[in-house]
């Protein structure tokens, strides 16, 4: 077991004079910190900063706010790509429509028809995992911040896993 910071080495980690000077930058560095630092000198920290909460809720805010705009420029940059294929396939529809086309001819523009849709379903699949990994980053946050607060606020964080067969 690694050793207990003190007041002292957690203000010295911090780069700070006193728990007051704790800036939003620096509360996620010393979550992180928590769970090695002496009950007392947690106590004492979350005293002289008692917006602890209030300020990881600002900052997971922030963090989907970040995501809001992410998702929101993501479907406007696949919408255009729909847009931008849909408006091919369209002018290969009326190529196919001229009667003095070859059989050859149309083969050919069916397959680009075909070859256009295969790159719209790959569009959608490389878009689906985008939206998976920010929901997967999402939840990462929520449960990080979730758990330092539970843990400095004195929840049971252990997950155990001795009464599994």
């Amino acid at each position: 077991m690694s050793q207990t910071l003190t007041e002292q080495k957690v203000l010295k980690k911090l780069d700070i004079d006193d728990f007051r000077h704790l800036t939003k930058d620096k509360v996620i560095t010393m979550a992180s910190m928590l769970d090695r630092m002496n009950p007392e000198v947690a106590k004492k920290a979350l005293e002289q900063f008692p917006d602890f909460a209030a300020t990881a809720k600002e900052m997971l805010s922030e963090y989907k706010d970040i995501l809001d705009k992410g998702l929101e420029s993501n479907k406007e940059s696949v919408q255009s790509y729909y847009d931008s294929c849909k408006t091919i396939i369209g002018a290969l529809e009326k190529q196919l429509e001229d009667d003095k086309l070859s059989f050859d001819e149309r083969k050919y523009i069916i397959d680009k028809m075909l070859e256009i849709s295969k790159m719209m379903g790959d569009k959608d699949s490389e878009n689906k995992k985008f939206i998976t990994t920010l929901a997967v980053a999402g939840t990462v946050a929520l449960g990080v911040v979730t758990a330092v607060l539970a843990s400095t606020l004195g929840g049971n964080t252990k997950i155990e896993t001795d009464d599994l067969p």
